[in-house]
């Protein structure tokens, strides 16, 4: 009876000794899965690197990074040809066509403050250039600044009456702002002077169904989609494809 008893004194004791064998055991057993955890970090770092290109050294010459920020948005990648369009105004602040091309990038993906800021230095480094009051124009819109917009599109109208594309961006925002009439006498403007513009006829028909002329809606959403017809047609016969 007394070994017995002295056995079961000694028993819990035992039983921590165990416990901390099997405690320690299983912690020597887990460093094997600690190392696969970091192993897979590795790789996905590794994996990240691959995917983020870097821009190449071509010198200081701000005109092969414009070169190549060409060919990179041709291959699609938007990223590089950012990069490089950056670099390229980085070596030459005065190089307006980079400027033009970066506010296309930047409005393209919705970078809108960028693309204003673009667009004003082309505006400031060729002021006499209607086209770049208009990409400004097109920007304050896009940004909901819609005075400004019309106020820069003024401004490309000034230096050319005959820009259809200038009184359309004006018909927009003026229908933004809710005045109807002074759209439709921008968006008529913009139609007859290119009669092959599609989209200021679309524009007034949706501001006509704003004012419940059905028919004269019906009317100008026809002629929008006859006039986008004969677009694709030429616009296919040019790529040597089918005009239908």
């Amino acid at each position: 009876m007394k070994n017995i008893s002295k056995f079961t004194s000694y028993n819990p004791i035992i039983c921590l000794i165990l416990a901390a064998f099997l405690i320690y055991g299983c912690g020597k057993e887990e460093v094997p899965q600690v190392a696969a955890v970091q192993e897979t970090v590795k790789v996905t770092e590794k994996v990240e690197k691959k995917i983020v290109a870097k821009l190449p050294n071509l010198g200081q010459n701000a005109e092969d990074y414009y070169t190549f920020g060409i060919k990179a948005i041709k291959e699609g990648n938007f990223t590089m040809a950012v990069q490089a369009w950056e670099k390229a105004i980085e070596i030459d602040p005065t190089m307006v066509k980079v400027y033009n091309y970066l506010g296309r990038a930047y409005y393209t993906q919705g970078m809108i403050e960028g693309a204003i800021d673009a667009y004003k230095k082309a505006v400031e480094l060729d002021s006499a250039n209607p086209k770049s009051y208009i990409n400004l124009g097109i920007a304050y819109r896009y940004d909901e600044e819609y005075e400004l917009a019309i106020e820069e599109l003024n401004k490309a109208i000034e230096l050319n009456p005959l820009s259809a594309l200038a009184y359309d961006e004006i018909g927009m925002s003026l229908m933004k702002l809710e005045k109807h009439d002074d759209a439709i006498a921008a968006l008529k403007n913009a139609a007859a002077i290119d009669p092959e513009f599609p989209q200021p006829h679309n524009h007034l028909g949706v501001i006509y169904l704003m004012q419940g002329k059905s028919k004269d809606a019906d009317t100008e959403f026809k002629k929008f989609e006859e006039l986008m017809k004969e677009k694709n047609a030429k616009q296919a016969k040019i790529m040597g494809g089918s005009s239908h």
